[in-house]
Order: C-alpha cells, then structure tokens, then sequence
C-alpha cells in the first residue's frame, strides 16, 4: 500500500506513519504535490540494500526467465520519448 503524506503530515504524524511502514506500507512524502522522498521500513530497506547488490541480481533475474529475447538497438530507440517538451540541453 502506498500513501501519501506532505512534509507538514509527516512532520505532523511521524509516529503515524512509522506505524504504517512497519505494517508494510511505503509512505512517498511530497512536497506541493510531487513526491520528494519515500518512508520504508526498516525491514524493507534491509532487503533492497543488503550487500549492495538487489538491483544487480534483479537485472540477473530477469534476463534469466527473458534471455530469449533478441532486441535490435533500432527497435530500442524506437521506444525513446521524442516529444518537444523532452528536450535536453547542456547549455
């Protein structure tokens, strides 16, 4: 379950939403309106981070059960979002 709270509510009710990630829930705190930070368990934070390597062996995960998928890098860039608000500038 996701909630969602405001600074001002997290400061508010901490004790509250504490709670409710220990009852495992994740709790995004937003700041005028968009998510600026997320509230886990401890528990939680134990799994995604232990040894450094979730995401490594998720990836793994993955192209074991999908190895058998052959993508081309033409089909691939086909994907990307080419909108004119998506452009991107250095300067």
């Amino acid at each position: 379950m996701m909630e969602l709270a405001t600074i001002v509510e997290a400061k508010n009710n901490l004790p509250r939403l504490i709670h409710a990630v220990e009852s495992g829930g994740d709790i995004h705190i937003t700041r005028f309106g968009k998510p600026v930070a997320v509230l886990i368990s401890e528990e939680r934070y134990q799994q995604l981070f232990r040894t450094g390597k979730a995401v490594f062996q998720a990836m793994m995960q993955w192209r074991e059960q999908y190895g058998s998928i052959d993508l081309v890098d033409e089909e691939i860039d086909s994907w990307r979002d080419r909108t004119p608000a998506r452009g991107f500038s250095w300067d």
